[in-house]
């Protein structure tokens, strides 16, 4: 059987799946979580990472246009 390897949305670490607890565990930081778990961490920190990635935009629009302005 083929095994996708999964890594975790906290650390990065290598995750392995528990057989017993129907979960993965990852070897770095010992995060303990479904797949769903996994998901939702994973689209949450993407949610947050385009928010950032917007509000820097932004940002260097806002400085471009006081720099411009200024000229």
């Amino acid at each position: 059987m083929h095994m996708q390897e999964t890594f975790c949305p906290e650390c990065g670490g290598k995750m392995f799946f528990e057989i017993a607890a129907k979960s993965f565990v990852c070897t770095k930081c010992g995060l303990f979580a479904t797949r769903e778990q996994i998901s939702d961490l994973k689209y949450k920190i993407k949610v947050r990472e385009d928010e950032e990635r917007r509000k820097k935009k932004r940002d260097h629009g806002e400085y471009l246009e006081w720099w411009l302005s200024k000229k």
